[in-house]
């Protein structure tokens, strides 16, 4: 995966993807700046220097880059003292996403990991196998047939969860009264691996923070949070920050050991008339190392940067800026082609704002602050759940403001309708 010299090849490398192999960091990581480094590290020393099996929350809007991070943990983790069992709820069905779902999928995820680790003493084996199969209705047959085309116990069992509404509907059933004894066996199943193997596991659960609607994450976290902290072993959560603006937040984190936070990085200062050229510089990087910087104009760099301030975000906007260069017959990328990316992605969010939601983000661009008036106010969440509003954090305290792309909507909003 070298460098772009090509426009083609700057379009095939900014791919709005987690980084996950060996190539993949050596090539395009870069290091985040020194005001606002990554937790990462210090996560990596807790884990590894901690007699307690902890649990954390690990907290970042989304397209801040938390999935690469979390991929950094699982290489950093010293792997002679630790098993890493990495799972994303995105092999579940996540628009119809319970409890439930996810503590049969971890356990799942687990036995899987013994499975190939360590194996598993019959008697632990057969019963483990006996409940999720009563629980999920899946038969022998079942079993039998998916295993001749290559795919094992636990994986045919999470791709029903994942696809069958049917399959979902016996397991949220039979778990009604029996998620303690599923807890339980998953216990079992981390005692076995962790003795036998005298390595202990760490379970890295992704996407929790990409759950389709507000409600669904609170039912998750703020229903279930007791039950999350119950297995026998670490295990990172990402959380979704906007539900850190709910006042339930502040129950839930006292009963992790520490909720982990990637800071989003200010393009600019609270004020807006200072650029943050540390930050500013990060981005660049990013460019630098995906394509030749001879690809694009300063200025429109530049526009690019300072305009989105979120990697998902500014990545996407670089991949559809190099194929528009490109059908021009562009040598290079112009502050045109970003011009016609970023207006797409306005009326995109435009379209979808409410007068409510503009007069909120009105008022969070005025005082840099990001507050519902009460508990059944959801309007400031519904914001952050859709990124038009973002927090941060530097050397002038923690604030608030509206996303850098929607910035030349706010003057069209003050002018009455």
């Amino acid at each position: 995966m070298p460098k772009a010299r090509s426009l083609i090849e700057a379009y095939n490398n900014f791919v709005v993807e987690p980084l996950k192999t060996d190539e993949e960091f050596k090539e395009f990581y870069v290091e985040r700046p020194e005001g606002a480094p990554s937790p990462i590290e210090e996560l990596k020393d807790r884990i590894e220097n901690s007699i307690n099996s902890e649990k954390y929350l690990f907290l970042g809007f989304r397209g801040s880059g938390k999935s690469t991070e979390l991929n950094r943990l699982s290489r950093l983790i010293d792997k002679d003292r630790f098993i890493i069992v990495r799972y994303s709820i995105n092999e579940l069905n996540v628009s119809d996403f319970d409890f439930r779902d996810f503590f049969a999928s971890m356990a799942l995820k687990v036995y899987d990991t013994a499975e190939k680790a360590v194996g598993i003493e019959r008697d632990i084996r057969d019963d483990f196998r006996d409940f999720m199969m009563n629980i999920t209705k899946v038969s022998e047959q079942d079993i039998t047939s998916y295993s001749k085309t290559g795919i094992s116990f636990s994986n045919l069992i999470i791709l029903k969860l994942g696809r069958e509404a049917k399959t979902r509907e016996y397991i949220r059933k039979e778990l009604e009264t029996k998620i303690s004894d599923l807890i339980q066996k998953l216990n079992w199943l981390i005692r076995e691996i962790e003795t036998k193997a005298k390595k202990r596991i760490v379970v890295i659960v992704d996407d929790l923070d990409k759950l389709t609607r507000g409600q669904q994450a609170e039912d998750f976290f703020y229903k279930n949070y007791r039950l999350l902290i119950q297995p026998n072993c670490f295990i990172v959560y990402t959380f979704p920050i906007p539900l850190a603006f709910n006042p339930y937040y502040e129950n839930v984190r006292h009963d992790f050991d520490d909720d982990v936070i990637l800071p989003q990085l200010p393009l600019k200062s609270r004020d807006g008339k200072r650029i943050n050229e540390e930050n500013l510089n990060f981005y660049r990087q990013l460019v630098g190392r995906r394509m030749d910087l001879g690809l694009i104009e300063e200025d429109a760099l530049s526009e690019a940067i300072l305009s989105t301030g979120k990697t998902s975000e500014f990545i996407a906007v670089m991949r559809d800026a190099a194929i528009k260069a490109y059908r021009k017959e562009n040598g290079k990328i112009t502050k045109e082609e970003i011009k016609e990316v970023l207006e797409k992605l306005r009326r995109t969010f435009d379209r979808t704002l409410t007068e409510a939601h503009k007069k909120r983000l009105l008022e969070i661009s005025q005082k840099k602050e990001a507050r519902d008036e009460n508990i059944s106010d959801s309007i400031t969440r519904e914001l952050l759940f859709s990124l038009t509003a973002v927090e941060y954090e530097d050397k002038e305290g923690r604030w608030c403001d509206i996303n850098l792309l929607l910035q030349p909507l706010v003057e069209k909003w003050k002018k009455p309708s």
